[in-house]
């Protein structure tokens, strides 16, 4: 947790999104670090309180940590994913050591954080780091700030490609999207490279969902998207050699829902100012703080 720093990957290769705000630039960030903690059976609760604890300690050590969090809605429920997004690995570089000067100049506040550490620790089975970077030439109309701040879910699909086929997925994807666009499918796609901390030919893709009734919406217009996306390729001929393209490209694929967690962490201000209500929600104690006492009858 220490310096388990996360990433905003937005996108997936299907057509399921918010729709995009072009007057808006895009949320996704160009460097990702995406952390993923496995949590152990039973632990997801006491993790949660250990989460808000790391949260206030930084915040007093004025370098809060700024990110997504999210938890399994599908496959593993014992995982979490925290997304973190930077403008260039310069500026990674820079957060990473502005953390450990500011802890290094506070041995109170270090203390504290070795506390935080041993006590969480036993709660992983484990910990792992990645680095990706937003390949927007394979991306899909990215969202805005804004729109990324009203979604609820992501669904990431990791895609590994087999060695030497990165090129002929770059073209099937490039194939895809330019299809898309000619059918008018109105979705939103964001795609990263990893290029550290997972097997080499690993990209992610995530697509933004506002709710769950967004997949009933998507299911019910499915068949009259897919033609006009068919069309869009060429035809039944060029989607039959799409298919044999892809046995040809991708090792494995797979996708797993999350839902967005604010009590995990909070993202940047640009995010989360589209709705505070849900990121950055008022306590109870002190909203019945304010509340003006009624005279006693």
């Amino acid at each position: 947790m220490r310096l388990a720093k996360v990433v905003v990957s937005l996108a997936a290769l299907g057509s399921l999104a918010l729709p995009a705000l072009a007057q808006e630039p895009p949320a996704a960030p160009p460097v990702m670090r995406i952390s993923v903690e496995d949590i152990k059976p039973g632990s997801m609760g006491t993790h949660q309180k250990s989460v808000a604890s790391y949260q206030a300690l930084f915040g007093r050590a004025q370098v809060p940590m700024s990110r997504i969090g999210m938890v399994p809605v599908s496959g593993d429920q014992n995982q979490v994913v925290y997304l973190e997004g930077f403008p260039s690995f310069e500026a990674l570089e820079a957060a990473d050591k502005k953390l450990e000067t500011a802890f290094a100049g506070s041995p109170a506040m270090q203390a504290e954080l070795d506390t935080l550490d041993r006590n969480g620790g036993p709660l992983h089975s484990s910990q792992r780091t990645m680095i990706a970077v937003l390949r927007t030439d394979l991306s899909y109309r990215l969202l805005s700030a804004a729109a990324v701040g009203k979604s609820r879910y992501f669904s990431v699909t990791t895609n590994r490609i087999k060695a030497g086929h990165a090129p002929d997925y770059e073209g099937y994807v490039k194939q895809f999207n330019r299809a898309r666009d000619k059918a008018s499918v109105d979705a939103s796609t964001a795609v990263y490279q990893v290029i550290s901390g997972a097997p080499f030919g690993t990209f992610m893709s995530f697509t933004a969902n506002r709710s769950l009734a967004e997949f009933d919406s998507f299911r019910a217009g499915m068949a009259a998207r897919n033609k006009a996306i068919d069309e869009a390729l060429g035809g039944e001929e060029v989607v039959r050699q799409r298919r044999q393209m892809a046995e040809a490209i991708f090792m494995d694929s797979r996708s797993v829902l999350y839902a967005l967690n604010p009590k995990l962490g909070t993202p940047a201000a640009q995010i989360a100012s589209a709705d505070p209500d849900f990121w950055t929600p008022k306590v109870a104690g002190k909203a019945l703080a304010v509340k003006k006492e009624e005279p006693k009858r």
